[in-house]
């Protein structure tokens, strides 16, 4: 079992009036309780930490789940949950923008980092599913060597990782938007495969392992619902009609 951090932080965008994106309402209740009530409902998740920049009382999360407060750059929240939960144990961290996660989802994640020997791991989803599932959503793909891909939402991370590059990760994450700046940091000779069609998943892994000096693995799943977070009201519009029952299989 591992423990796990919501970042339920950011700026809602005009979603809605409220101080924190995780606190956007979908039908009655903050966004950030449908990730809870996922990771509440997965026998793989131990205690749960939500970080959020102001305090905020929940109905009923349960004994398992705390509340952090912190606001900054995104390592500062991240180590806040860590700190709240007091562990050194591998930590899942969610962003609370992701409402359709499942606890299958989470649960496939975990069993497949499992079968890997990393210190970091990210999830990858290749295209067609979510086409195929929310024909409405837009993703941002990047395509290598085995096909077309898109990040997920979550991450499976040592904390000592996570404190040991903190300015990185942070940069990383503002440009994961754009696959051709994320594949630029990692230096020319890498941005010439990626042009011309020839580089690998592994070659990545290798390369942001040098970079973090820890062993970093991409996992591939088919769980679409990792990935599809809310940025606009449009995105909210295409998850509200999902949970309540339509637009997905």
């Amino acid at each position: 079992m591992v423990d796990a951090v919501v970042l339920a932080g950011g700026d809602a965008k005009g979603l809605a009036s409220v101080p924190a994106k995780g606190l956007v309402p979908i039908s009655g209740r903050p966004m950030v309780e449908y990730v809870i009530d996922a990771l509440r409902s997965c026998a793989d998740i131990d205690r749960i930490c939500i970080v959020l920049p102001v305090e905020y009382s929940f109905a009923d999360l349960g004994d398992e789940v705390g509340v952090a407060v912190a606001s900054g750059s995104l390592p500062k929240v991240v180590k806040a949950g860590i700190d709240f939960l007091g562990t050194e144990k591998p930590v899942l961290l969610l962003s609370a923008d992701i409402p359709l996660i499942t606890p299958e989802a989470i649960s496939d994640f975990l069993n497949r980092c499992s079968k890997l020997r990393a210190e970091l791991y990210y999830p990858i989803i290749g295209y067609g599913e979510s086409e195929r599932r929310f024909p409405d959503v837009k993703r941002t793909y990047c395509r290598i060597k085995e096909g077309r891909f898109t990040g997920g939402n979550i991450m499976l991370i040592e904390p000592e990782v996570l404190v040991g590059n903190i300015e990185l990760i942070e940069h990383v994450y503002e440009l994961r938007k754009s696959p051709l700046k994320l594949i630029r940091l990692l230096g020319l000779i890498f941005l010439l495969r990626f042009i011309l069609g020839r580089l690998s998943i592994s070659q990545i892994e290798e390369r942001v392992s040098q970079m973090l000096e820890a062993v970093c693995a991409g996992v591939i799943t088919p769980f679409i619902e990792i990935g599809v977070d809310i940025d606009k009201e449009s995105d909210l519009r295409i998850v509200m009609t999902a949970l309540s029952g339509g637009g997905s299989e």
